[in-house]
């Protein structure tokens, strides 16, 4: 079946225009805001005040199919408050199949105090870094013989972002970034043919909050719903819709649906949940925070036929 796939994939960019989503999903994405808004704030900045962050995740997109989409990261982040400024930067690695992605990538955002009785802040921020797209063209066997490419393919772009980000009283946020500024064309050359493939602008728009909650009565749990709107030109638009519920200062788990829509509505259920370590394993100035999420799809096109997709992370704050 995922040989089917691709080369529906395939048969589609050589024939005509591909349009999509082209940067790598998140299902736990609150914990990487700063790569989908170079100006945002750490959620462990936020809640306990803990400036630094690295954090690790891998995200296999169809569980059990050959060749499925799969990202790998690894991500730093630095809140410093002396400078009112945000530091950070990742390596981020995306493979469907033959065709991958691999970027590297610096962050800097400045932080304007907007309020003297209440702290609150709106951030500027900008990412830049190369990105190498690499195609194992001669490995992929097309419909048309005369259209078979003769060798791979690799490209190396520059590639820039931009956002704003602003947050009250270290209970809400909202934030808008363009994490793929300029567009460009990456061309592949076959016998007698050559083809395009194009890289095109994405509009990211993030909100949510925190909310203190006594239930059961634990009074460290807390709730924190929170909405990841993404807009491609001629793609379905996609809204995420989740909550997390801090359980105790140990657990945590959270629930949300993602749908996209265009020409057909699809859908897919989230379940996530993980736990945070700190004095449990001798941590007295950090706190290590273990997580995993499902992807269920149950509505629109191949979604009927997909298996889910999981996440797993880990990040290390102090």
């Amino acid at each position: 079946m995922r040989t089917l796939i691709l080369t529906l994939i395939f048969a589609g960019m050589f024939t005509g225009d591909l349009l999509a989503q082209q940067l790598p999903n998140f299902s736990v994405y609150r914990d990487h805001w700063n790569i989908i808004n170079p100006a945002a704030l750490s959620n462990n900045y936020l809640i306990n005040n803990l400036n630094k962050s690295i954090g690790v995740s891998h995200r296999s997109q169809w569980v059990g199919v050959n060749d499925a989409p799969t990202t790998s990261l690894v991500n730093f982040e630095w809140v410093s408050d002396k400078r009112n400024s945000i530091f950070g930067g990742h390596i981020v690695n995306d493979q469907t199949g033959k065709i991958g992605q691999t970027g590297i990538y610096g962050q800097y955002a400045y932080r304007l105090n907007l309020g003297k009785r209440t702290d609150q802040t709106l951030s500027i921020g900008l990412t830049a870094g190369v990105v190498q797209y690499s195609a194992q063209l001669s490995q992929i066997q097309f419909f048309d013989i005369e259209e078979q490419p003769l060798t791979d393919d690799n490209f190396i772009y520059p590639d820039f972002g931009m956002g704003i980000f602003y947050h009250y009283s270290d209970k809400y946020y909202a934030g808008f970034s363009m994490p793929q500024t300029f567009s460009l064309e990456t061309r592949f050359e076959t016998r007698d043919k050559s083809f395009a493939f194009d890289r095109t602008q994405h509009l990211y728009f993030v909100a949510g909050g925190y909310y203190q909650v006594t239930w059961f009565g634990n009074e460290t749990s807390f709730v924190e719903p929170s909405v990841w709107i993404k807009y491609v030109p001629n793609a379905p638009l996609t809204i995420d819709l989740n909550a997390r519920y801090q359980i105790s200062e140990l657990i945590w788990a959270g629930l949300g649906l993602a749908s996209g829509f265009g020409d057909e509505t699809s859908s897919r259920l989230n379940l996530e949940a993980g736990v945070i370590l700190g004095e449990q394993i001798n941590l007295t100035k950090g706190q290590l925070k273990l997580g995993m999420a499902f992807d269920l799809p149950f509505t629109g096109g191949l979604n009927n036929y997909l298996p889910f997709a999981f996440e797993a992370n880990a990040v290390y704050s102090f």
